[in-house]
């Protein structure tokens, strides 16, 4: 198994660091508004990852952090005139019911920074015994030369024009120049500062109750960013981890500086592998909540069902840019029929099987009794040894689809379509049956042709078919109501058939 490694630039053999035990970080949502198109990738990728790594037979623990001391979450507080905790507590339920929605599974360890502040106290507390980090006026910084040519590893950037970077919340540039020793130095801890009072209700002075952090050694703060990662990795899941990754943009400064920080308290690598998703792009720029041009999971899945968005994601490789657009999607709603029709003979077991349970770790295997489909596996299988390239393996996907409608024989048909089944939902897609699922707008549709009809109907005075139209949409729990500006209908009871329409 090849995967391409974002610190070495180039794809590595992969081989866990004990025997078929595999750790694996993946960077997860900072709750403070609903989650978009963009983090649906950089999910479904990793869930599709450690998906495919238990199918291998590897022992995988998989860790997805939350982040929920974070300055927008702060900033979105005050807005909304609540505390940090209820917006975070919110926004976290609702990114669960969008996981959920898009068949991504939960992962096995989900730290939240809330409830390691202690240890990232200590985390800090270890930098400065070892002389990577100080304290300075109630904040401590790393202290970026002090790694020397470490730092950098893995952005390879040149960092000798690097601004000094503003706490987004209160500091300017000129406070924290006099506060850090070099530019490059960035924030392990945060202290507080009245200044933070402004906008709220609340008054300043000794009464902290509103804030929100914690005491420290160096006094009322909060953690910085990047320092909770470090430490959740950690404590989650050991000093050198085999898997850590999550999208591009977390490239630099985060995951250098998360590099940085265990280097300095530990000196040994963090992760063995570094793995990063390519953005999903708008008109060529990132899909992101800063520049307004998201669209949310929500929003998506009022119009396509689960396996349309994930098959609009695996359809191109993780390293490699998406365009969206919503023909884009639109063409995964006839794929996905494609496969959908492949799988009919199948009948009502269509549907996801029951070790398809989203808190199911691993399918239980399948036996390949023919030349033709370990072919298939093979050619599956390799195209995800490939750096996880799901792009063929979707492809192979459909060539056995088109295999099943050209196969006569009644078992065997039935057969290709129970493995074709298999490895879409090893990739997570379910392929349930909802061609004859309409939405609500088309129902509206439906509902008032039927209506025109049984006016026609009237028009030429056959009421007997616009008394069936009537008495048989009762029976389904559909009223129709007759005014003097013409028919109109809701959605009701069952009830006992009407007067006929005379």
């Amino acid at each position: 198994m090849l995967i391409y490694n974002s610190l070495t630039k180039k794809k590595e053999e992969f081989q866990p660091l004990d025997g078929k035990t595999v750790k694996i970080y993946a960077c997860g949502p900072t709750v403070y508004d609903l989650s978009h198109l963009g983090h649906a990738r950089v999910y479904t990728i990793w869930d599709v990852i450690q998906r495919y790594l238990r199918f291998k037979g590897y022992d995988v623990t998989y860790a997805r952090n939350v982040t929920d001391i974070e300055d927008k979450i702060i900033k979105k507080a005050k807005a909304l005139h609540t505390t940090p905790e209820a917006v975070a507590r919110k926004y976290l339920y609702e990114f669960w019911h969008d996981m959920n929605s898009l068949n991504i599974q939960p992962p096995d360890i989900e730290p939240r920074a809330t409830e390691y502040v202690r240890e990232i106290i200590s985390f800090i507390e270890g930098l400065i015994a070892n002389g990577y980090a100080y304290e300075a006026e109630g904040d401590v910084y790393f202290d970026v030369p002090s790694l020397g040519k470490e730092y950098g590893q893995l952005s390879k950037q040149d960092f000798s024009e690097r601004l000094v970077g503003a706490r987004d919340q209160v500091l300017a540039q000129s406070e924290l120049e006099k506060r850090k020793r070099d530019p490059r130095d960035f924030a392990l801890w945060k202290g507080y500062d009245p200044k933070e009072d402004q906008g709220t209700n609340s008054s300043s002075g000794e009464d902290k109750s509103w804030q929100y952090g914690w005491e420290s050694p160096w006094g009322f703060g909060r953690p910085g960013w990047h320092i909770e990662c470090s430490t959740m990795v950690k404590y989650a899941l050991g000093e050198t981890i085999d898997l850590h990754g999550g999208g591009e943009d977390l490239l630099f400064p985060h995951h250098e500086n998360e590099i940085a920080q265990s280097t300095g308290l530990h000196h040994k690598p963090l992760a063995r592998f570094w793995v990063h998703n390519s953005f999903v792009q708008v008109s060529s720029e990132k899909m992101s909540k800063s520049l307004g041009n998201f669209n949310t999971i929500r929003d998506l899945l009022k119009k396509y069902s689960p396996d349309e968005i994930r098959l609009f994601i695996l359809q191109t490789h993780y390293r490699n840019p998406i365009d969206f657009a919503p023909d884009s999607l639109d063409a995964c709603k006839t794929a996905i029929q494609r496969l959908v029709r492949a799988v009919d003979c199948l009948g009502i077991e269509k549907k996801a099987p029951d070790n398809q349970d989203i808190f199911a770790r691993q399918l239980a295997p399948i036996k390949l009794s023919t030349k033709e489909l370990q072919d298939f596996d093979k050619e599956f299988c390799s195209a995800m040894d490939n750096d996880f390239n799901t792009a063929i393996a979707i492809a192979t996907l459909f060539n056995l689809a088109d295999t099943i409608g050209k196969t006569t024989d009644v078992e065997q048909k039935r057969q290709y379509a129970e493995v074709l089944l298999y490895y879409a939902n090893l990739l997570g897609l379910q392929l349930t049956d909802e061609r004859q699922n309409i939405d609500q707008e088309t129902s509206k549709k439906l509902m008032n042709l039927i209506l025109q009809l049984r006016s026609q109907a009237k028009d030429k005075k056959d009421y007997s078919t616009a008394d069936t139209i009537r008495a048989t949409l009762t029976t389904y729990g559909i009223n129709i109501m007759d005014t003097k500006e013409g028919s109109t209908w809701e959605a009701g009871s069952v009830t006992a058939p009407t007067p006929t329409a005379k």
